[in-house]
């Protein structure tokens, strides 16, 4: 199926979601701009995406998945942007076959507990912690949905640490860390190969120089709330590694 040209022009900006005929649910939401970019998944793709899993398991069953338009003739981009981040967050993104959360997260879905401690507590300038920790860049694999473990999860596993760092556990605290904003904190008790601990996670094909730690979490961390910021007063943003390690020297 295709949009026409009058209903292309009709849509504009809109935000559309791929359902599950059999249970109703949704299992993808994206966002596009009078095309028909909502169809396109359903195409056949070379790349074994978890998408392209789910809509595989739903022809095997005999069913065809729903393209169903969620809001549609939006201003701009940006406003398709926000629809598409927010219903994710809703929905819960351990419920769906998209990568990340979507653009516009940093104002996302949290507990008011956590919207009073992010603007209710001052800002911490990365240079003045002194103690030797870790910050994991957890963005594109949290959600405000997740459980304590599935955070905790998400947080420790998978990473390319070195084994002079790993064997000696010099930075024994860890920082689940969104959107600048330290989250949870952890105690690192040791590291172990990746996949090889109890996890709430389902991967394969598991890299093996990537590792794991397990650890206790550390509910009256000061910093757990804080948002970090550089020198500048800019929130600190993610390394490519994912990961970086403080104080700076």
């Amino acid at each position: 199926m295709e949009f026409s040209k009058s209903t292309k022009e009709h849509l504009g900006y809109y935000v559309y979601a791929l359902v599950d005929p059999r249970d109703k649910t949704i299992f993808y939401v994206g966002k596009a701009s009078a095309n028909n970019r909502a169809f396109n998944h359903l195409q056949s793709n070379r790349i074994e995406t978890k998408k392209q899993k789910e809509i595989k398991e739903i022809r095997r069953a005999g069913y065809e998945p729903n393209v169903e338009i969620l809001r549609y003739g939006l201003d701009n981009e940006e406003m398709a942007f926000e629809v598409e981040a927010a219903i994710i967050d809703a929905v819960g993104l351990e419920h769906l076959t998209n990568v990340v959360r979507g653009h516009g997260i940093e104002k996302g879905r949290m507990l008011a507990s956590e919207i009073e401690r992010l603007y209710g507590s001052s800002p911490k300038l990365i240079d003045e912690i002194l103690e030797p920790c870790i910050l994991f860049f957890i963005y594109k694999t949290y959600s405000p949905t997740l459980s304590e473990q599935e955070l905790y999860d998400c947080t420790r596993q998978f990473w390319g640490i070195g084994k002079t760092e790993r064997e000696s556990l010099r930075h024994r605290t860890a920082f689940a860390i969104v959107d600048g904003v330290a989250i949870r904190a952890y105690r690192i008790e040791s590291w172990h190969s990746a996949g090889s601990t109890f996890s709430s996670r389902e991967f394969k094909n598991i890299q093996k120089t990537k590792w794991e730690f397990v650890g206790q979490l550390l509910n009256d961390h000061p910093l757990v709330g804080r948002k970090l910021i550089e020198s500048g007063g800019k929130t600190i943003k993610a390394v490519q590694k994912g990961y970086t390690y403080l104080p700076r020297f």
